[in-house]
């Protein structure tokens, strides 16, 4: 479970998120109080435009592969190492959170039409 500080510092980040709906450098240093380096590398990869949605799947480019991403769940090593068994005091990792602020502002991803397989 994360701590009462992260969740306080998380929801008032979402919270300005949802109500400027842009990723001014305000913002950007904020995603980086609350979330340290993983927010660093989620804001790398929405500048680099690696967050894909395909029809209604989500999906982020890392440095080694592409991960699903649902809801703040993600099929990375960081998530089902440290995020799902709370050895860090963050909610999601960086492909997550990257997901989820490209998913509050509706940009900064490509857009790929469903597979026809």
């Amino acid at each position: 479970m994360v701590s009462a500080a992260f969740q306080r510092g998380r929801d008032e980040l979402f919270k300005r998120l949802k109500r400027d709906k842009v990723l001014s450098p305000e913002f950007e240093r904020g995603v980086m109080d609350v979330y340290g380096g993983r927010g660093k590398r989620a804001l790398e990869v929405i500048k680099r435009r690696r967050v894909i949605r395909r029809g209604q799947r989500w999906f982020v480019r890392g440095k080694a592969d592409e991960y699903e991403v649902v809801r703040a769940f993600c099929t990375c090593r960081d998530y089902v190492m440290n995020i799902a068994t709370e050895k860090v005091d963050v909610d999601m990792c960086y492909h997550a959170l990257a997901k989820n602020i490209c998913e509050a502002l509706n940009a900064y991803y490509v857009l790929e039409p469903k597979s026809k397989s």
